[in-house]
């Protein structure tokens, strides 16, 4: 499994994966979006089976004063047979919230093929769960 930032050319794919999840999403909204937030404030990630994008995580680098430096995950999505894969797919998560000095994960919002098990070491938090490292 290969698990990498999404680049310009692979977000068409990116798309196609969250819009199973976001199905009012268009492309024209999903384009904006991603030119006013991406890298500062959203990030999508990838993890890629075989050359094949199968899990797509878009995510945010916050800071606050109850939380400190932290990693929100805000869409999590799989392709259906893939959801064994999410649990790789957090751990990846997990390391990179470590590289860019967050404190804690958080996941919350809407998520498709994450299960609780697949959250080992999180708890409940308002409307997701956390982890602090």
């Amino acid at each position: 499994m290969q698990f990498r930032e999404l680049s310009p050319s692979e977000l068409v794919e990116g798309f196609a994966l969250l819009t199973t999840l976001r199905t009012e999403l268009t492309s024209e909204v999903f384009d904006a979006f991603i030119t006013s937030q991406y890298p500062k404030d959203y990030r999508p990630i990838g993890a890629y089976q075989r050359g094949e994008l199968q899990v797509y995580a878009g995510v945010s680098i916050r800071e606050n004063l109850e939380l400190g430096r932290h990693l929100i995950v805000d869409d999590f999505v799989t392709y259906i047979g893939c959801e064994n894969l999410s649990g790789e797919m957090v751990d990846y998560l997990c390391d990179y919230a470590k590289m860019h000095k967050c404190q804690s994960i958080l996941v919350w919002g809407k998520q498709r093929g994450i299960s609780i098990d697949d959250l080992s070491g999180f708890r409940p938090k308002r409307d997701g769960f956390i982890k602090t490292f």
